[in-house]
């Protein structure tokens, strides 16, 4: 049987001035029980996400996280002489995500990518995610960690996990119940993947990422285009029995020039259909 929660990217700037209590209210009327936040001390207004942290744990909110993926953080080179240094920038960060963990007494998913690079050879990337994931279930056993198929747009960019069947195979190779997949449907939708997913790709999967895609072709944007099939892929996913998170991720910036009624009622719909595509 499917254990489905329904979260969103949470960021300080969602909030306003009608205050978190407010803004959650027609999210948790509408199916939202938990929020995921970037942990990443660079971005802009961090010492209000560590407090609107606090805040949603005190409102009963269940929290997830994702591992700092913008540069100047990378893992490449994880594998090589860069470790040390790679470890002393994450562990302040990944220690949050283990805090939290500790203080709500059950382990909390962070998502993850693959490493990065342009110069480096895929090869050495490939085992530069491997050894950081290894490294990442030997020291916090109070997480669990979930592999993101990576964005495929970037040009000259060389990224580990852009595609399904390398994700899966470097998540099988692990077996472990404390790494599974975090489907961005969003990101396999750019990577043109209209094939239905295996049952081993599906099963695989304790972490979702869902968003719509606009005509141009940018990412992050509320379930209203209708471009991504994710009706089809969640209902995949509850049929298998999936047991995780499903996240409503959005980029904020996407939405300049909307309204703020326009905002709410894209929201709220969006966790509505969520929802109903996982019952």
């Amino acid at each position: 049987m499917a254990d489905i929660k329904i979260g969103f990217s949470m960021h300080p700037r969602w909030v306003g001035q009608e205050g978190l209590e407010a803004f959650l209210s027609p999210l948790r009327d509408a199916g939202l029980s938990t929020l995921e936040f970037e942990l990443d001390s660079r971005l802009e207004m961090w010492n209000e996400t560590k407090k609107l942290i606090e805040k949603s744990f005190g409102l009963g909110m269940d929290l997830c996280f994702h591992a700092p993926y913008r540069l100047p953080h990378r893992i490449a080179g994880f594998a090589g002489s860069n470790k040390k240094t790679i470890k002393q920038d994450f562990q302040p960060l990944l220690g949050i995500a283990r805090n939290w963990a500790k203080r709500a007494g059950s382990q909390k998913t962070v998502v993850l990518h693959g490493a990065r690079g342009e110069k480096e050879e895929h090869s050495k990337l490939y085992a530069d995610t491997r050894a950081f994931c290894q490294w990442l279930l030997d020291s916090y056993p109070d997480l669990r960690f979930a592999l993101e198929n990576n964005n495929p747009t970037e040009a000259n960019v060389i990224k580990i996990g852009v595609t399904r069947e390398e994700v899966l195979e470097l998540v099988s190779d692990f077996d472990s119940p404390r790494l599974g997949i975090c489907w961005d449907m969003g990101h396999d939708y750019l990577a043109h993947r209209k094939d239905a997913p295996t049952t081993e790709w599906l099963e695989r999967i304790t972490h979702v990422h869902v968003h719509d895609v606009d005509a141009h072709e940018n990412d992050h944007f509320p379930l209203v285009y209708g471009k991504v099939p994710h009706a089809e892929w969640l209902g995949a996913l509850h049929q298998v029995g999936m047991k995780g998170i499903v996240t409503l991720e959005l980029k904020g910036g996407n939405l300049k020039g909307w309204q703020p009624n326009e905002i709410r009622k894209a929201l709220t719909v969006s966790v509505k259909t969520i929802a109903r595509e996982v019952a």
